[in-house]
């Protein structure tokens, strides 16, 4: 087997040791005769990694082979070193792989030395998504998304663009005033990358069946969508435990964001977190249960900050990423997470599980998880 350290590790010769930095740590490796710079310094995979380790050795006769051998064993087991591009395969065009360079070594970042750094790549290209809302949220996150190199994507928003929408709408511009927004989302998501496939639904979500119809077939959902505020996550929630497909969602309020996630059979879903709320807190019970019956929500138009926007749909990219890769557990299910505008800080604002006797999800079980439609690692 022939190894190298990742493009990540900056390696750093000092007296009496070596340190290797990465993701913000040190590493630090006893080196008083200097074999394990030599050792590292080789680890370029040119050379299969047992007679480097042979040769390294030889040249030192201080250090016994085990040693070293159990260093690159570290190296292995701490993920510093991966087999070398030239040995690993894709079904990544040239293209891709230039574009993409980057993503493929942050993946990389994290793999094992037995996984292929660009299979993640590859399950962000076949993945299906579908987002719904091009609004502030909306615009950020399909602009991330194309960025990440999602190739199939299904947008849906019935609204038309207003000047008031510049504050944060990043994907549309002064000429593009009273012009449809998921129209020219589209557009403009083709000039950011001509190569998309793109299906665009001008259309208002009235009920459950509504989003199921839309969700069908796609790996995972992201809504953003705030209108009808007071039935929009029930109706997501309802639909895509239904379909079987995971979701995640978020909104502003004022100067906090919130975020969260559901994989319908593995996670509680979002009437498991409601009933929940409704159980810990007569307050909470009370105000939804009145919001819902009498449809109450903000008078005029809510604030709506870029700042707050940019960093919630970084926060559901990122989860979203983790679902369709599966390169780190998603970390939004069965929690609640806010971004709070005041102090700059993330915190966990709800807990929650899975209740089995869930009227909307507990008929799931594990093994009736959503199977991704994209290729495995």
């Amino acid at each position: 087997m022939k190894l190298c350290l990742k493009p990540t590790i900056i390696p750093f010769k000092l007296e009496g040791q070596v340190v290797l930095r990465f993701n913000g740590q040190y590493a630090k490796i006893p080196d008083p005769h200097g074999a394990i710079w030599d050792f590292t310094a080789k680890l370029d995979g040119n050379t299969p990694l047992e007679e480097l380790i042979v040769n390294v050795a030889a040249h030192h006769p201080a250090v016994n082979e085990e040693d070293i051998r159990s260093v690159a064993q570290d190296l292995i087991n701490y993920r510093l070193v991966e087999v070398p591009d030239a040995f690993k395969t894709t079904s990544l065009s040239a293209h891709d792989r230039i574009r993409f360079s980057r993503n493929i070594d942050f993946f990389g970042s994290m793999a094992a030395v037995e996984e292929n750094k660009f299979a993640y790549q590859e399950k962000l290209r076949a993945a299906k998504v579908c987002v719904l809302g091009c609004g502030g949220l909306g615009t950020h996150i399909l602009f991330d998304l194309v960025a990440l190199g999602i190739h199939h994507l299904t947008i849906l928003d019935f609204d038309n663009i207003e000047l008031s929408n510049l504050n944060r709408q990043i994907l549309y511009k002064e000429a593009d005033i009273g012009a449809l927004k998921v129209e020219t989302a589209k557009r403009r998501l083709l000039e950011f990358n001509s190569h998309l496939d793109i299906t665009a639904h001008a259309a208002r979500i009235e009920s459950a069946q509504d989003i199921a119809r839309v969700v069908r077939g796609h790996d995972i959902v992201i809504c953003v969508a705030d209108k009808p505020a007071n039935y929009m996550a029930d109706w997501l929630n309802e639909a895509c435990v239904q379909m079987r497909v995971p979701f995640v969602t978020g909104g502003l309020d004022v100067r906090r964001s919130i975020f969260y996630s559901v994989v319908p059979g593995i996670s509680g879903c979002g009437a498991c977190w409601l009933s929940s709320a409704r159980h810990k807190s007569s307050l909470v019970n009370s105000i939804s249960t009145m919001a819902k019956q009498h449809n109450i929500t903000y008078e005029h138009a809510a604030p709506a900050f870029v700042t707050l926007v940019a960093v919630t749909a970084g926060m559901i990219v990122s989860e979203s990423v983790k679902i369709i890769t599966g390169c780190q557990p998603p970390q939004l299910n069965n929690k609640l997470k806010e971004f709070t505008f005041d102090d700059l800080g993330v915190s966990v604002a709800e807990v929650w599980q899975k209740k089995p006797d869930c009227a909307v999800c507990s008929h799931l079980s594990s093994s009736q998880q959503p199977q991704m439609q994209t290729e495995a690692i």
